[in-house]
């Protein structure tokens, strides 16, 4: 089975450069209807599993994490950041929530330095911070709960017609924070190896950082996301979005096709593209 190019941190050189104009394509939720599930029965459920003190409250916890998730701006945050908003919500409610602040201390040092919010980076800090490994077995098991509840996830419509009609004209670069090798299940199963030219997730570089390395080996990038953190990171980045819906992807789908063409063919003039 054909599988994906997952470059080493910070390689941009892994792949060959065959256009000079690159789609940077989140993959969870901008590609395929994963999100919902992640935060309905994935996250949510883990989360009473590791600190079984909230499971009387899962009502609150369910609704919670679908709020902050898939609604609100924070929509699209990296999962420890999610975390330290979530608890820190539940605590001014009254919820018996554990005590993470040392761990969210390390969230905000992430944050603040630009690094990786992966798990490796949480086990480098907990003898500096003092935390327990709750949160890193929330994350794992998260992921486990998670593999199960995306199985019957779909690709959105138009998607894959959209990807492979632009490809053989500028290269496809899959931008995510999820997990890499998650990633790279959905691309396989999927059949997507084919579409994009490297695979730059969570081991790769935050999207920011990974944008503007593509900025620098490309004339022209475009960003195509679901969230306002995507668009904050393309604006920080300098390079500009096109927007899929949430709850409108199939007709964001249908209206890339026309913005993608034009943007390959140097159209910077397109309303339906966020500007940095």
């Amino acid at each position: 089975m054909t599988d994906v190019l997952i470059p080493d941190t910070g390689d941009f050189d892994a792949w060959e450069k065959s256009h000079d104009v690159v789609l940077a394509v989140d993959w969870d939720g901008t590609c395929k209807d994963t999100m919902v599930p992640k935060w309905t029965r994935g996250f949510n459920w883990a989360l009473t599993e590791i600190w079984p003190a909230l499971k009387s409250h899962q009502d609150v916890i369910d609704a919670t994490c679908y709020r902050v998730n898939m609604v609100d701006d924070t929509a699209g945050v990296q999962r420890f950041v999610a975390l330290m908003i979530m608890m820190r919500e539940w605590k001014t409610m009254g919820l018996p929530v554990p005590d993470l602040e040392r761990f969210f201390d390390a969230v905000e040092t992430v944050e603040r330095t630009r690094e990786k919010h992966g798990v490796a980076t949480y086990r480098k800090y907990q003898a500096r911070f003092g935390y327990d490994d709750s949160p890193l077995r929330w994350s794992d098991r998260s992921d486990a709960i998670i593999a199960e509840s995306t199985r019957d996830a779909e690709v959105f419509a138009k998607c894959r017609d959209v990807l492979e009609g632009v490809r053989d004209r500028a290269d496809l670069i899959v931008v995510s924070a999820s997990k890499t090798e998650a990633v790279r299940d959905d691309l396989v199963n999927d059949g997507f190896t084919h579409v994009f030219r490297a695979l730059c997730a969570q081991d790769f570089l935050p999207k920011r950082e990974t944008l503007e390395g593509l900025k620098r080996r490309y004339d022209r990038v475009l960003f195509v996301g679901d969230t306002k953190q995507d668009v904050a990171a393309a604006k920080s980045a300098g390079v500009p979005v096109y927007l899929v819906h949430v709850g409108d992807e199939a007709a964001s789908w249908a209206r890339a096709e026309r913005v993608f063409d034009r943007f390959i063919n140097g159209d910077d003039d397109l309303d339906e593209i966020i500007h940095p």
